[in-house]
């Protein structure tokens, strides 16, 4: 019995319409992830004397890491430190999360972070001029969460709010590749009965957490001078041969830099004799 017409198309429109939905949630995951990847409020932004990175959690959420020490209140937040957890974005266009706060310990006077957060509010806050800054309204711990409603200074918020200037996009703020970052001499030379130093210069938006260099295994002693970490290499008294020069380097937000140069002694000359004539 031959199949009718509307039989015939059935599989043909089913497969029609899977695929459209699968483009359809194709089209939305990468509005998503475009959204999530240029988000305003990622960037290097000052805040009160120092710098703080906004960048993704990897959970639709944001983090903000001290790159530069900042001084909030009467304490001091190092470089490395997570100073702004769990920023969620909120449906009008602002991010509640929180703030990291310290208080005093009792016995010593020190500056200890404090286990309960303070609510914290922010919004990227655009000027006539086209400028933008980032508002930030904070409370303190155990405080209700304060807001920013589009337009407004801030609500509810305890302590009250900072402005912090953009410094620099998330993109030009990464630590550069090895060649950019590691000073090295040249490797077409030969080394022997000579030291030579490795510099390593720190990212200003991405400070080094560890650096670590080694020769034949062995790690080589660095001086952290400024911006800069240096490690002397001895090649003295090294037999002729290869020896292999390796730098590993981690950032405070997760950046890798590793590289490594192969470096030469130099071959002992023959001492040429110089046999007396004969007479």
């Amino acid at each position: 019995m031959p199949r009718t017409k509307s039989t015939s198309q059935s599989p043909r429109r089913r497969k029609s319409l899977l695929l459209a939905i699968a483009a359809t949630i194709l089209l939305l995951t990468v509005r998503v992830a475009t959204a999530m990847a240029t988000s305003s409020i990622e960037g290097v932004w000052s805040f009160t004397g120092g710098q703080i990175a906004v960048e993704s959690a990897g959970n639709g959420k944001f983090k903000g890491i001290v790159v530069q020490p900042t001084k909030f209140a009467t304490c001091t937040h190092p470089v490395g430190q997570e100073i702004w957890k769990e920023i969620t974005p909120q449906p009008d266009g602002s991010y509640w999360g929180f703030h990291q706060w310290y208080k005093s310990n009792e016995a010593t006077g020190a500056c200890v972070e404090n286990p309960i957060l303070g609510p914290t509010a922010w919004r990227v806050m655009t000027e006539p001029n086209g400028s933008s800054y980032l508002l930030v309204c904070l409370s303190s711990p155990g405080a209700k969460q304060p807001t920013i409603p589009p337009g407004s200074a801030g609500v509810g918020a305890s302590y009250g709010c900072e402005r912090s200037l953009l410094t620099a996009p998330l993109a030009n703020s990464a630590v550069g590749s090895f060649k950019e970052v590691v000073s090295l001499p040249n490797t077409k030379k030969c080394f022997s009965g000579r030291k030579f130093k490795i510099h390593i210069h720190d990212s200003k938006y991405d400070p080094f957490k560890t650096v670590v260099v080694t020769l034949r295994g062995h790690k080589l002693k660095i001086v952290h001078d400024g911006s800069t970490y240096v490690a002397t290499v001895n090649l003295k008294g090294l037999p002729p041969g290869a020896f292999t020069v390796k730098v590993k380097a981690v950032t405070f937000r997760g950046n890798h830099v590793s590289g490594k140069r192969t470096y030469h002694t130099c071959a002992k000359k023959p001492i040429k004799s110089n046999p007396k004539r004969l007479t």
